[in-house]
């Protein structure tokens, strides 16, 4: 213990002013960042930024946004694995993490290059069809499917509107053939103009349409029924059993991270989680939030990576349109 304590003192005095390494027994010492890889304004970016606030008041140091948007986050999250393991630089994960390393486009591997810290929050998808369509239930639109070629609509490739979309005609043994758009915004114009046939939305972006009249929720693809639309049936409830589908988030920090800052980030985390503040602050974002520590984060991706995985394998899926 003496000679762990003098290499922390020797350390702390060897670093630069204002640098301080998470070795030393006050991390956090200097500011730290947190690539979001999502523009700013967004779910995510709105997500991290209320962490990051409430982490700077608890630790006594400001924690700072870096906005890496592109290819789904995947950008932010590869900066992040190269950068110092030192405690000061972290990340904003998402379930595309799993979805990439399924579909085999990582350029790192994640339980070697990352190291979870905690988890934050979840939202889930909405399956709507415009207020016009003859479609009103999971089952009408199953029949459809049968009857003639429905067309989904997505926010691009691999994102969560179209891997839902996928893992929903895997599950019920149809076929839809996927629209990719450049981003949500599109693909809900499209619908609403009869372009396509239906989306699976994230909720806070159909929750305005719902409200408005002008989109019909058939169904959630979460495991329970969203606070925000708690008359809508889930996925499952509808008759695909096991059907499950969130967009998650964590905190993350390039592996080989200091444990005690990791410990310390870990414990901020779930307190920040827990307060009444923030699970009011999430339910405005139409999240939910996630109770757990690091190990929770390991147990969803790895199961996320399976569910995907085999998506992918599946005979006759197609993710390349």
């Amino acid at each position: 213990m003496k000679k762990l304590l003098a290499f922390a003192a020797a350390t702390a005095v060897m670093a630069p002013m204002g640098m301080a390494r998470a070795e030393t027994a006050a991390y956090p010492s200097a500011p730290v960042k947190i690539a979001v890889g999502f523009a700013a304004g967004g779910g995510t970016d709105l997500l991290a930024r209320f962490y990051a606030k409430r982490l700077g008041e608890k630790l006594g140091q400001p924690f700072v946004i870096e906005n890496r948007p592109g290819k789904g986050g995947a950008i932010a999250v590869q900066t992040t694995v190269h950068a110092q393991p030192n405690g000061y630089a972290l990340v904003i994960g998402t379930t595309g993490i799993a979805v990439d390393a399924a579909l085999g486009e990582s350029k790192y591997d994640w339980k070697r290059d990352l190291t979870p810290i905690a988890p934050l929050a979840y939202s889930a998808n909405v399956l709507v069809v415009s207020a016009q369509s003859n479609i009103r239930s999971v089952d009408d639109l199953l029949q459809e499917a049968r009857r003639r070629h429905l067309t989904f609509g997505s926010a691009g490739v691999t994102t969560s509107m179209h891997m839902t979309g996928e893992l929903f005609k895997q599950m019920a043994g149809i076929e839809m053939t996927h629209v990719p758009y450049r981003g949500a915004a599109p693909a809900e114009q499209a619908l609403l103009s009869g372009e396509i046939d239906v989306i699976f939305d994230n909720v806070a972006g159909a929750a305005s349409f719902i409200e408005a009249g002008k989109f019909r929720p058939l169904a959630i693809s979460s495991r329970t029924r969203s606070g925000e639309l708690p008359n809508v049936p889930t996925i499952e409830e509808s008759g695909l059993k096991g059907f499950e589908t969130t967009g998650s988030f964590f905190l993350l920090a390039p592996a080989r991270t200091p444990p005690a800052a990791l410990k310390r980030l870990e414990s901020a985390v779930g307190e920040i989680t827990r307060e009444p503040d923030t699970v009011a602050y999430l339910h405005k974002l139409h999240m939910v939030p996630l109770n757990g520590g690091s190990a929770v984060v390991t147990q969803m991706l790895s199961a996320e990576y399976e569910k995907w995985r085999k998506l992918v394998a599946a005979k006759g899926v197609s993710l390349s349109k």
